[in-house]
């Protein structure tokens, strides 16, 4: 049997946990995604419409620009999504390679920050947004509020290491206690 697929006693190999980490950025950015789904309807109540770097907009202004295809509203919104469902758990588990190095409420400030950069400055490059100069100060705002949500709930699931760390503290079972022979196995 592979060796990268075996278990030696409670032993979990290189590649088993190099799997945990990335399904558990995986996981944390699909709920930072999440949030950032969620935050929207509040967002466009408070300015009044989506804003320029909204799913939709993103969607129909990158179809139109890269492949030259006008998409109706109820597309535009629904390939912004499938867009956004990619690119979230994909930052995830980019901002799982950071943990390491940063405490958790820091690993979230950078992981937002940097999002908020790399959206700030390659957006209107790659012509899925007007140049954020355009934008009200509102929109700006929220675009980093957004960012920064993302990467806070992102942060916020706890690593594999810490997990395990804390099953581990936890007191054994009732059935890996040792009984002496003949002793009964409930209390009286």
């Amino acid at each position: 049997m592979d060796a990268h697929l075996t278990r030696v006693g409670a032993e979990v190999t290189v590649s088993e946990q190099a799997n945990r980490r990335i399904f558990r950025a995986l996981g944390a950015g699909v709920l930072g995604t999440l949030a950032l789904t969620a935050s929207e309807p509040l967002r466009d109540a408070l300015l009044g419409r989506p804003p320029p770097y909204s799913v939709r907009h993103i969607a129909r202004r990158a179809a139109r620009a890269w492949f030259g295809v006008r998409l109706r509203p109820r597309e535009a919104q629904r390939w912004g999504l499938v867009m956004r469902w990619l690119y979230g758990p994909t930052l995830g588990v980019l901002g799982g390679w950071l943990r390491p190095m940063l405490p958790g409420p820091v690993h979230g400030l950078v992981l937002g920050g940097g999002v908020w950069l790399f959206e700030w400055l390659s957006f209107p490059r790659l012509r899925v947004t007007p140049p954020p100069h355009t934008w009200s100060p509102a929109e700006r705002r929220w675009l980093a509020v957004q960012c920064l949500l993302f990467g806070l709930v992102t942060a916020s699931v706890p690593p594999c290491e810490q997990e395990e760390g804390l099953a581990s503290a936890r007191p054994p079972s009732e059935t890996a206690l040792p009984v002496a022979p003949g002793a009964p196995l409930s209390p009286p």
